[in-house]
């Protein structure tokens, strides 16, 4: 019999830092992946992590816990992950509508004692030179940080197989073997394997696997169309959005054009190490359909040289796309499923899959070998959504 302690489904950023925290209180891990080792949201997303773009409350609160693990994340993992703490997060805003209501998302944001604030636009440009001149000012954490999302999934994949983790790639999970409402392991086309605990971590694949295991969670893809440019000379230090991209994630009503809203029309930019700038912005719900389109990009250059007017003399060197595991309320789902015992959910993320996998992993890891996590996360329940 193929029996291990737990079986994570799902190799990406959540399952190789869970994978992680689990090898490290001795569990015996087998993780299995349809594809690659990140092959899924965290190979093809940017790299923010940052308070300023959270969902103010408990969501925020959990952010605060995981960022600041970040701080000795790459000495733990003994790996380069490119991180950068004090690259700072920026959103600027065009009027004083959009300012009103960065505002009022920022007067809530501060309550989980974060450093953000709303700055002038001389400020704003003193900070990033190359911003417009006409912009009306700017929401600004100065301790947002960046990571590279790839380095940072490979870097807890090998931690956990340095501790003895089994990564399973190309093994596709095919269905769950359930006996009397308990979830006892996994098959795949040509195997079984058993385990004292199941974990979900197929990000917007989520709600597809749980549907094996006969459970409806509103999990769903939400595609984000991401550009890369040329490597430049030092463009700019912050981690960027528009204004726009915090409206449209938490005042959706408050936008009246409809293809805005269709599109998640906004912009989001940062530089990498090597000096490509990655430019996105876009948040859609189009079943799996990864094509890149003429819109969203005529839409996504349009905002980058609004905000940018020199990188309309930069070249694009490659286009790609992803996609975000969207849930109806904006948070993730972690925690046993009440209605199918030793089964876990832990996804959801949507686009704060990076800055939330080490708070994740360490959690979800504490409720499964010690019964209770250290922190209280009946909040992101999957039960929420199950009758």
């Amino acid at each position: 019999m193929n029996k291990t302690d737990v079986i994570i489904v799902g190799s990406g950023v959540i399952g190789g830092s869970l994978a992680w925290h689990l090898a490290k209180k001795g569990k015996k891990v087998l993780v299995l992946e349809k594809k690659d080792t990140a092959s899924g949201a965290a190979g093809a997303t940017d790299g923010v992590v940052g308070y300023h773009t959270k969902k103010p409350g408990k969501q925020m609160d959990l952010a605060v816990q995981s960022i600041r693990m970040f701080e000795t994340l790459e000495e733990e993992l003994g790996e380069n992950i490119a991180y950068g703490f004090q690259a700072g997060g920026m959103q600027p805003v065009e009027d004083k509508t959009q300012w009103d209501i960065l505002s009022g998302i920022v007067e809530e944001q501060v309550k989980s004692g974060v450093d953000i604030r709303m700055i002038s636009a001389e400020e704003a440009r003193r900070i990033e030179p190359q911003l417009a001149e006409d912009i009306y000012g700017a929401q600004y954490s100065p301790t947002g940080g960046k990571i590279n999302p790839l380095k940072l999934t490979m870097a807890f994949t090998h931690a956990a197989k340095r501790l003895g983790a089994e990564f399973r790639c190309r093994t596709e999970v095919t269905g769950f073997i359930i006996e009397d409402g308990v979830c006892l392991g996994v098959r795949t086309k040509d195997e079984e394997f058993f385990a004292d605990a199941v974990v979900n971590c197929c990000g917007a694949w989520a709600g597809e696997v749980a549907a094996l295991a006969g459970l409806d969670l509103p999990i769903k893809p939400r595609k984000g169309q991401l550009a890369v440019t040329e490597p430049i000379a030092p463009f700019m230090t912050a981690t960027l959005q528009c204004a726009r991209y915090n409206v449209i994630k938490f005042r959706p009503e408050t936008i009246k054009d409809e293809n805005v809203l269709k599109l998640g029309q906004s912009l989001s930019i940062e530089q990498q190490e090597e000096g490509g700038l990655i430019i996105g912005g876009t948040r859609e719900f189009a079943d799996f359909e990864e094509e890149n389109t003429f819109v969203a990009i005529d839409a996504m250059m349009k905002r980058a040289a609004r905000f940018f007017p020199a990188l309309k003399d930069v070249s694009i060197i490659r286009f790609f796309s992803g996609f975000r595991p969207y849930t109806p309320d904006g948070m993730p789902l972690l925690g046993p499923v009440k209605t199918l015992g030793h089964f876990y959910m832990a996804a959801g993320h949507e686009g704060d899959g990076i800055a939330l996998s080490p708070i994740t992993g360490k959690l979800m890891a504490e409720y499964i070998a010690d019964g209770a996590p250290s922190y209280d996360i009946s909040d992101f329940s999957p039960n929420r959504f199950l009758t």
